[in-house]
């Protein structure tokens, strides 16, 4: 008796740890024709259009990518003209939603649904089975948002003129209760960039750490771990 009520203690303690901790996973893809090393190698960051190059946003996302790819050993390119940089390198955003989440928990299952309509479906089931020491039934229900992503790389000495050549594309899809994209951008971008360029055609689940001290601007409808971004 005495160790089943300690093994459900232990539970919940366990449980209760996971909820406070804050991460975002993305849905990872990445096509890319690189062979040879980019450490070394110029960037330019270049605006998709006028409204995003007079957006104080962008500019902040910029500086975002500037840090992340000079990690990656490359510099950034001061001159004038892109495309005398040896790759120029875009980025596109947008968040989808809300759309509602609804778990459901018994004393031997639980099972969740999530549907995300609009420009990206999203379709979602997850269950288990386990032990449930109080025997409760809960629903938990919650506003979710798609973010996306998406960071494109070419050679510079085509960009301006002639066809483009893509020589990098990487997207990131996150699901999750912030519905703004600037305090997601961070984890996205390091979940795009993570092991670059990364195996080209394959995609992965990749979930980042968020920092204790950086505060969530949503409330979570309730206070337990999820598949889902916790941001």
């Amino acid at each position: 008796m005495f160790k089943r009520l300690f093994a459900a203690a232990a539970m919940l303690v366990a449980l209760s740890a996971c909820a406070t901790q804050k991460y975002v996973v993305s849905d990872v893809t990445r096509y890319h024709t690189l062979s040879a090393p980019v450490s070394g190698q110029s960037f330019a960051i270049v605006a998709l259009n006028p409204e995003q190059e007079q957006s104080i946003a962008f500019r902040q996302f910029g500086d975002l990518i500037n840090v992340r790819l000079s990690n990656l050993g490359m510099k950034q390119y001061s001159g004038t003209a892109p495309s005398n940089a040896d790759y120029v390198v875009t980025l596109d955003y947008q968040v989808l939603g809300p759309t509602a989440d609804v778990e459901s928990t018994g004393p031997d299952m639980a099972f969740g649904f999530g549907y995300e309509g609009g420009y990206h479906r999203h379709f979602g089931y997850h269950y288990g089975i386990g032990y449930d020491p109080f025997f409760d039934n809960h629903t938990y229900t919650r506003q979710l948002f798609t973010r996306r992503i998406q960071l494109n790389m070419y050679k510079g000495s085509t960009y301006s003129s002639g066809p483009k050549q893509r020589v990098f594309e990487g997207r990131a899809v996150s699901l999750g209760q912030n519905s703004q994209i600037e305090p997601v951008m961070p984890y996205m971008l390091d979940a795009i960039l993570m092991d670059f360029p990364g195996q080209s055609g394959r995609t992965r689940t990749v979930t980042v750490q968020v920092p204790k001290d950086v505060e969530m601007n949503t409330q979570p409808a309730a206070d337990r771990p999820s598949s889902r971004s916790s941001f």
